[in-house]
């Protein structure tokens, strides 16, 4: 069961679900360059929640019974409220998805893998929610890209082909309906890499799932990096994974550089972290 419907509810007011609402849509800029809530304006002052989820502040049962108390309350009554609220709950849901992944995260450091896996089925769970609430959000397909993507990881490697396919189409998905979704690119670039550098016994596996070897390159996975590099160039992110994918192709020369931009780039999350620690080992160990 997930902790979302474990949680007491904290009898919020319609006026704080309001301001919840408003400052949440804030907290989702670590995950798009564009916030869903840019046409209704984006001088929205910040409430006291809008640390919840941010660099620096762990996940924790605290900011997903927050978040997920805000999801079950609707305090719009008129058609154009309820669009504004289409939309910072679309973003609410996708926050409430990487709460779960990094959580799981935590429980896979600790090796605690029953834990693990129920988090991220989680994390699932509401990525497709997410989408299923608004499937013309950009947004919310790039997060479940990103959710199959850490449920791929746990399981066996023909399970692990099939979920690729869902990766891809999530994300393709998400640039149709905004091609500067910066997320979407990377998991594309990440989609790419991991293809063109299969170990011959999945490239096996990835025919019979596939009918064929889909075309994916190192060459394609440096141009969707360069792109959400271009589109979100202060996250630290894209530039270690193009980092990690130069050095893969020999390019040594091209590895140092980027990596060294992005090590002048702050870490805005843990996942940014992690991509640039193993951009460091390819480009010194290639």
């Amino acid at each position: 069961m997930c902790l979302a419907s474990a949680l007491p509810s904290a009898g919020f007011s319609p006026r704080f679900e309001m301001r919840f609402l408003i400052s949440s849509s804030l907290l989702v800029l670590t995950l798009a360059t564009a916030p869903a809530t840019q046409a209704v304006g984006t001088n929205t002052p910040l409430t006291s929640l809008s640390s919840l989820g941010q660099e620096g502040t762990p996940p924790d049962k605290e900011t997903l019974r927050v978040l997920t108390e805000a999801e079950k309350n609707s305090p719009f009554n008129n058609s154009v409220l309820r669009q504004i609220a289409k939309a910072y709950q679309t973003e609410i849901l996708c926050m409430i998805a990487k709460q779960y992944w990094q959580l799981a995260a935590e429980a896979g450091a600790k090796r605690n893998i029953k834990e693990e896996r129920l988090l991220t089925d989680c994390s699932l769970g509401y990525g497709i929610k997410a989408v299923n609430s608004n499937p013309d959000s950009a947004l919310a397909h790039a997060v479940l890209a990103i959710c199959y993507a850490h449920s791929a990881e746990l399981e066996s490697p023909q399970k692990k082909i099939a979920y690729s396919k869902l990766v891809r189409a999530e994300s393709e998905k998400s640039l149709q309906l905004d091609p500067r979704q910066d997320i979407a690119l990377h998991v594309l670039g990440a989609w790419n890499y991991s293809m063109a550098t299969l170990n011959p016994l999945l490239k096996s596996i990835v025919e019979m799932v596939y009918g064929r070897l889909p075309e994916a390159s190192l060459k394609s996975s440096t141009e969707y990096f360069q792109r959400a590099s271009q589109v979100a160039p202060t996250r630290m992110m894209h530039k270690a994974a193009l980092a990690k994918t130069y050095a893969a192709m020999g390019e040594k020369e091209k590895a140092l550089k980027t990596l060294a931009a992005a090590e002048a780039l702050p870490s805005l999350d843990k996942e940014d972290a992690k991509i640039l620690n193993a951009a460091r080992l390819a480009v010194k160990n290639p």
